[in-house]
C-alpha cells in the first residue's frame, strides 16, 4: 500500500512518540481464500515542529506499507477485490487536521501454478523483501533508530537514569553480598594476572547483558498488547497495585524469595570463561527479590514503547550499570578491601526503592484521577518519603559518610516534593479564559444578550491547541477581554461521533486548531487556524476589539 503525502505535510508514524497522537494504521477486510499476515510499517523519521517541544515520529513524502497475503486452497481463480482502509492524521508545521481514513481497493489476479504472469513493481517488492532486512531491524547507519533517537531530546537523560539505576541496584541486600564472592572467583581463576581477571569480569558482564537485553527485546516485541491495554482503567489500577505490593516488600512487610532450586542452579559454579558467562547469565535469578521491582517498571516502559531496538538499548545500559562495579573490582582486586561491609544500611537502600515504587504506582493511575489529587499524592510521597529515609529511619553503617548520603537523599526527595507542588501552584494561579462547554443554549444566550462569541475547536491529540491555550489564552489582557465574550470550547476528540460531525459540518471546521469569532448577531466575524500558534497577544487583542466594535 503506497501513500503519497503532499509537500509541507506529514502524518504520524505507526508508533508516534506521544500517547495522545493518532498512529497511522492500515486495516483489511477479510476475503475468502486469503490469509493476511502481519503488517510491516516503516520506521518513522524523527522531526521537530514548531507546535511540539519534543521530536515526533512521522512519515513524509512516499510511504510504503507491506504485508504478506497467503492464498489458501479455496481461493477462487481470477480477479479478487481486496478492500482496506488507511487511517491517519495529517499535520503541517503548525497545526493538525482531524484524524480521518481513506478507503482503497486492490484488484488481485489469482492464477493456477505454471500460468505465465507479467511481474509489476518488482523494484518495490525486491527493496523490501517483505519481512526481512530493513523492516526486521537491519538498517544502515543513516537509518539507525538509536542514532535518530539520540538526536532527539530526552533519550540521553533517560539512559543516564537507567545506568545509575543499575549502579544503585548493586547496593541492595541481594546483590551487594555476592560482589566479594564473585570477585574472589575472578581472582582464583586469574592466578594473579590482571588481564585475565579483567577478561573474566568482562565475560561476566556480557552474560548479564545477554539476559537483560533479551528481556528488553521480548518486552518490546510483545508490547503492542500492553500499549493498548494501558487505555483500560482496570489494567492501570492493576499495574499500580503490583507496584504498591513491591513497595510494601521494600519496606519489609514481607519478603520475596526465589525458589531454592533456581537459586542453587544459579549459584552452581563452573570454571574459566564459561563459568563467568554462566554466572552473569543467571545473576538475575539470585538478585530477583531486590532488583525485580526496578526491572519490572523498566519492562513496563519498554513494552509501552513497543520498539525492540529501544528495549535492547535500555536493558543493555541497565546491565552495564549493574556490572560496572564487578568490572572495576574484578580488575583491581585490591579495591575490594575498601568497600563497606554489608549491614543494615542495605535495608535502607530498599526503603529508597520503596518510595520510588510508590511514585511509579501513582504515575500509572494519574490518567484516572484529577490533576490536583495526582499532584497531592506525588508531593506527599516525595516529602514523606524524604523525611522517612533521610531523617526518621534509624539505619546506621560503619562508614562515616553514610549519614551524609542518607540526609542528602532525603533532602533531594523533599526538594522534589516541594518543586512538584510549587510548579502546580504557579500553573494553577495563572489566569485562564473561563471557557464553557459548547452548547446551542449558550449560543442563543449570546445572541439575546448581544455578546460576541469566541469558539475554540480543539482535540485531546492536538498539540498546537495546547500550545495556544498555554501561550495565548493565559495572557492577562486576553483573559480580561474574554469577559465581554461568551467563550466556548468545542471538543472534536471523538471525530467519529455524530455530534462532532454535525458541529464540524455546521462551522465548516476541517482541522484543529480552529478558533472562530462570531459577532453579536451570531455571524462569523473571523476564523483562525495555523497562524494562532505564532500570534501574539496584541494581535489577538485587536481582533477581539474588532468583534466588539462591529455593528
Amino acid at each position: 500500500v503506497k501513500a503519497i503525502i503532499d509537500d509541507a505535510w506529514h502524518i504520524n508514524s505507526n508508533k508516534p512518540l506521544e500517547n495522545f497522537l493518532i498512529p497511522t494504521v492500515v486495516e483489511f477486510e477479510q476475503v475468502k481464500g486469503l490469509e493476511f499476515g502481519e503488517i510491516n510499517y516503516p520506521e518513522g523519521e524523527l522531526k521537530r515542529f514548531d507546535f511540539s517541544d519534543n521530536p515526533l515520529s512521522v512519515y513524509e513524502g512516499e510511504v510504503l506499507i507491506r504485508m504478506n497475503v497467503k492464498a489458501t486452497e479455496d481461493i477462487n481463480l481470477g480477479k479478487t477485490k481486496i478492500n482496506g482502509k488507511f487511517f491517519y492524521q495529517a499535520c503541517n508545521d503548525v497545526s493538525c487536521l482531524a484524524p480521518t481514513d481513506e478507503s482503497f481497493e486492490i484488484i488481485a489476479l489469482f492464477v493456477d501454478f505454471g500460468t505465465p504472469v507479467n511481474k509489476i513493481n518488482e523494484s518495490k517488492f525486491k527493496a523490501s523483501d517483505f519481512g526481512l532486512g530493513k523492516l526486521q531491524g537491519v538498517r544502515d547507519a543513516n537509518d539507525n533508530k538509536i542514532t535518530q533517537l539520540i538526536a532527539g531530546s530526552g533519550l540521553l537523560i533517560t539512559l543516564i537514569f537507567v545506568f545509575l539505576g543499575g549502579l544503585a541496584l548493586n547496593l541492595t541486600p541481594c546483590v551487594y553480598p555476592i560482589i566479594p564472592i564473585t570477585i574472589s572467583f575472578f581472582v582464583g581463576q586469574a592466578s594473579g594476572k590482571i588481564s585475565k581477571s579483567f577478561f573474566l569480569a568482562l565475560i561476566y558482564i556480557l552474560g548479564m547483558s545477554i539476559t537483560y537485553s533479551l528481556l528488553g527485546v521480548v518486552a518490546a516485541m510483545t508490547g503492542g498488547l500492553l500499549g493498548s491495554s494501558l487505555q483500560n482503567p482496570l489494567i492501570l489500577i492493576g499495574i499500580a497495585a503490583i507496584f504498591l505490593i513491591f513497595a510494601s516488600s521494600m519496606f519489609g512487610a514481607f519478603e520475596i524469595k526465589v525458589p531454592a532450586f533456581l537459586s542453587n542452579f544459579a549459584g552452581s559454579s563452573k570454571q574459566g570463561a564459561i563459568g563467568s558467562l554462566f554466572m552473569g547469565l543467571t545473576v538475575g535469578i539470585v538478585a530477583a527479590p531486590c532488583i525485580g521491582p526496578f526491572v519490572v517498571s523498566l519492562l513496563a516502559f519498554v513494552a509501552a514503547q513497543g520498539d525492540p531496538v529501544m528495549g535492547f538499548l535500555m536493558f543493555f545500559i541497565l546491565a552495564l550499570g549493574l556490572g560496572l562495579p564487578f568490572l572495576i573490582l574484578g580488575t583491581f582486586t585490591g579495591l575490594i578491601k575498601n568497600i563497606p561491609r554489608s549491614g543494615e544500611w542495605m535495608v535502607w537502600i530498599k526503603k529508597v526503592f520503596g518510595v520510588i515504587m510508590i511514585g511509579v504506582a501513582i504515575y500509572f493511575i494519574s490518567p484516572l484521577i484529577p490533576e490536583i489529587v495526582n499532584v497531592t499524592l506525588m508531593t506527599a510521597t516525595a516529602i514523606l518519603g524524604g523525611l522517612i529515609v533521610g531523617f526518621i529511619d534509624k539505619s546506621t553503617a560503619s562508614f562515616t559518610w553514610f549519614k551524609i548520603v542518607k540526609s542528602g537523599i532525603g533532602a533531594v526527595m523533599i526538594f522534589l516534593g516541594i518543586w512538584i507542588s510549587a510548579s502546580a501552584w504557579i500553573d494553577a494561579k495563572r489566569e485562564h479564559i473561563k471557557w464553557q462547554n459548547y452548547s446551542e443554549t449558550l449560543i442563543a444566550q449570546a445572541r439575546n444578550e448581544g455578546k460576541p462569541i469566541l469558539i475554540d475547536f480543539y482535540a485531546d491529540w492536538c498539540i498546537p491547541c495546547k500550545q495556544i491555550e498555554k501561550k495565548l489564552f493565559t495572557e492577562p489582557s486576553i483573559v480580561e477581554k474574554s469577559e465581554t465574550f461568551i467563550s466556548l470550547k468545542a471538543d472534536l476528540t471523538k471525530e467519529k461521533s455524530e455530534n462532532v460531525e454535525n458541529l464540524r459540518r455546521k462551522y465548516r471546521v476541517f482541522g484543529v486548531p480552529t478558533v472562530i469569532i462570531l459577532d453579536n448577531t451570531g455571524k462569523e466575524y473571523k476564523r483562525y487556524t495555523d497562524e494562532l500558534v505564532n500570534m501574539n497577544s496584541d494581535e489577538f487583542m485587536k481582533i477581539m476589539n474588532g468583534a466588539l466594535l462591529k455593528d
